[in-house]
């Protein structure tokens, strides 16, 4: 059975009864066109679909979800956790990284998605090496020290 739930929706001024839908539908994100996403919604009694009142982003943080794991990126919070364990502010940790203070908390805070090299530079301020290979030159190994930041 469908929870129900009683809402005031501003756009129609009015209280009403609400019945809660789950979809699945497919979404692009970014580069990514085909991304299926369980998407929440509530209906009204005139069969409309509006989305959350009290989380109006949930969809959207939904399908950023989606994309960061087709992607394989880290999550917000992963990001957060690498951030903390570091020791470092946001503005710092975004400084020793080469990116905005906005940039880094908008990510953290699931406002925006990173790109890969920003991701590359998350996982490079974890701890874990990357390999990159030019004809001619040696192999070159990466690590940040945290007690370098």
């Amino acid at each position: 059975m469908a929870r129900q739930s009683v809402f005031y929706n501003p756009e129609k001024d009015l209280s009403e009864n609400y019945t809660e839908e789950f979809r699945v539908e497919t979404v692009t994100v970014k580069d990514v066109t085909n991304l299926r996403v369980e998407h929440h919604y509530w209906r009204d009694t005139d069969g409309e679909l509006w989305g959350d009142f009290d989380n109006p982003m949930e969809n959207v943080h939904r399908d950023f979800e989606a994309y960061r794991k087709e992607k394989n990126f880290l999550s917000p919070a992963e990001i957060h956790c690498i951030r903390e364990k570091m020791g470092l502010t946001v503005r710092q940790f975004a400084d020793k990284l080469g990116l905005g203070v906005s940039t880094l908390s908008q990510i953290e805070n699931n406002q925006r998605i990173q790109v890969k090299y920003q991701d590359n530079l998350f996982r490079w301020a974890n701890g874990e090496t990357f390999h990159r290979q030019s004809p001619g030159r040696p192999k070159m190994s990466l690590t940040l020290n945290p007690k370098d930041a």
